[in-house]
């Protein structure tokens, strides 16, 4: 298993995760959790590795809370649905939603994670593709743009790499959440008072800090 971080979190950007799971096998697929910032594209972080689909959701949860809740969404395709499940147990408080009317009901209906399908899959392999040449997306994890130099289209209109895809999977999920990131229910208000952040607004803006234990501590006369 490994995590790289190559920007640590932004009080004032957000952030998008997309998620591929696997069975956690020692010889089987690897799991993959990439870390997308909205505002700038950027490729900020990501988990790799095999992990049992409940135990994940602990890595999961851990990252996305740092960074600032982020939109969190999960291929719910086989292993997803029990890191799905996990996540809402332990609580997860920004996880994509899919909603669908029932034609026989007439009622809205929402289920967690993505849906996977040939017909959705190659639809955001392609979204994904232009955010690319539109230089819409930074990579910064040279393992990912390894995955993506041998991920092909077959002649029966399947998609895979080789030997494994989880990395692209994982970036294209995020890439999707960029679409959703500032839809109202998943926005995100983050306290950042007493951060780096806050205080450099505060002393751009010539601004009162009106706190006692504050202003000691920056001028070091506690």
């Amino acid at each position: 298993m490994s995590l790289e971080i190559w920007v640590r979190p932004h009080a004032q950007h957000g952030y998008v995760m997309g998620v591929d799971t696997a069975e956690g096998l020692g010889h089987g697929d690897y799991s993959c959790v990439q870390v997308v910032d909205v505002k700038e594209g950027e490729q900020v972080a990501i988990w790799h590795g095999r992990i049992p689909p409940d135990e994940l959701a602990y890595e999961v949860y851990n990252l996305g809370i740092w960074y600032g809740n982020a939109l969190c969404c999960v291929e719910s395709n086989n292993h997803g649905l029990t890191t799905i499940t996990q996540l809402r147990q332990l609580g997860y408080p920004n996880m994509f939603r899919r909603r669908s009317l029932n034609s026989q009901t007439d009622r809205m209906s929402q289920e967690f994670g993505w849906k996977t399908t040939r017909t959705s899959k190659p639809l955001m392999i392609d979204d994904l593709s232009m955010a690319l040449r539109n230089d819409e997306i930074v990579l910064r994890c040279q393992h990912t743009l390894a995955e993506l130099r041998t991920y092909v289209r077959n002649e029966r209109g399947g998609m895979s790499g080789s030997p494994h895809d989880d990395r692209v999977m994982a970036l294209a999920l995020a890439n999707q959440m960029r679409k959703y990131a500032f839809v109202p229910e998943y926005v995100q208000q983050v306290d950042d008072t007493y951060t780096f952040d806050w205080w450099m607004r505060k002393a751009n803006k010539h601004e009162p800090v009106g706190d006692t234990i504050g202003l000691n501590t920056i001028r070091g006369t506690a």
